[in-house]
């Protein structure tokens, strides 16, 4: 790899862990409560669309951070976080699966968030965010949803009292990065092949999660173009006795499949990767939702469970080569979606989620 290549896969690099760590901090500050924490995420001058608010983000964090209430738990858990990066700014898609309870209810509630980044005296934050709801499962309040709930484990609350934000705090560490001179040129750099080496696979790793976001999104959106490209001549597919067989065949089989659906989420975490040269294997896990139409109603089916894949690297690009989908439970329930209730929580949230090419992720990812 060339060293100009080297830099500015690095650079790009650098910057796609500043842009998702930006995200995590805003989520970070939903889920606690801490309205500094949140603000720390934007510029001054960012605005977000979220139905229920649109105007400027430092708004919406006093709406988010809302007025203390430790026992009002919240979890919002990025996935599939897919950055494109153009100079000083970029564009991201981010799942985000969430945990929000009610009164008597505990609901899950899953979306994307489409969002525009920016570096400005070089730091990366947000500078828009369009909130897309797909779905959301509503049942009646059990375990730390009832009131008097307790458990042998310490228990998140909403405010600077939780446990985890204690350690933090205690640990107090902090990036610390040398000073440079930004106007610095020329000159030259050694870099040593061991150096050079991890670097490649960093960028390797980089370059196989957005295959595994672009897998994703594919099959959610029943976009079987972008799902077509990410597999490698010859490649194959084994979901048992769902398919086995070659990727063609699955693409056109999930376009099927996304078609016949109400709704479907896969969000993907927990990625591994290891790569050797130009071959590469990767489990990630996997949660997905799924609505699909029944003479008796609708019904939702929640799975969680890995993708266990291969990967070759093809005329300088990744590609995928074969995924095995391994189920490790399912949960199956008449279907509790509430987006059409008159005057309920969803009812704001305008934006909602849909398959190629009208979902408004497409516009977006354009832009």
């Amino acid at each position: 790899m060339a060293i100009t290549e080297l830099s500015a896969g690095l650079e790009e690099l650098v910057a796609r862990r500043a842009i998702t760590e930006a995200i995590t901090t805003l989520q970070r500050g939903i889920d606690r409560g801490d309205l500094a924490l949140l603000k720390s995420a934007w510029h001054d001058d960012a605005d977000v669309s979220y139905g229920f608010f649109d105007g400027p983000a430092a708004e919406m964090c006093e709406i988010l951070a809302g007025a203390p209430d430790p026992t009002n738990i919240t979890m919002h858990r990025p996935s599939n976080v897919w950055i494109k990066v153009d100079g000083e700014r970029a564009i991201s898609e981010s799942y985000v699966f969430v945990y929000s309870p009610g009164e008597d209810v505990q609901s899950l509630i899953g979306g994307r968030y489409l969002d525009r980044h920016e570096r400005r005296d070089g730091v990366w934050r947000l500078s828009h965010r369009t909130y897309v709801m797909d779905w959301n499962i509503n049942q009646p309040a059990t375990g730390s949803g009832l009131p008097g709930f307790t458990a042998p484990y310490p228990m998140g609350v909403k405010s600077a009292d939780d446990p985890g934000v204690g350690l933090l705090q205690q640990w107090s560490i902090h990036d610390n990065l040398p000073q440079t001179n930004k106007q610095q040129t020329g000159g030259s750099v050694e870099i040593s092949a061991e150096l050079a080496a991890q670097a490649e696979v960093a960028l390797a790793k980089a370059e196989i999660h957005d295959l595994i976001c672009a897998q994703a999104r594919g099959v959610d959106r029943g976009d079987t173009e972008l799902l077509r490209s990410v597999w490698a001549p010859g490649a194959t597919v084994d979901v048992g006795d769902f398919f086995t067989g070659g990727a063609d065949a699955f693409c056109d089989l999930m376009l099927e499949t996304a078609q016949s659906m109400r709704r479907m989420a896969h969000t993907v975490n927990n990625e591994w990767i290891q790569v050797d040269g130009d071959s590469a294997v990767a489990e990630s896990y996997v949660i997905a939702v799924a609505t699909a139409p029944a003479d008796d109603g609708d019904q939702d089916t929640i799975s969680g469970g890995r993708y266990v894949d291969r990967y070759q690297k093809l005329d300088g690009l990744w590609k995928c080569s074969h995924r095995t989908f391994v189920a490790d439970w399912v949960i199956e329930q008449p279907c509790t979606d509430q987006r059409d209730e008159p005057g309920g929580m969803y009812e704001s949230l305008t934006t909602r989620g849909g398959l190629y090419p009208n979902d408004p992720l497409y516009a977006f990812w354009k832009a």
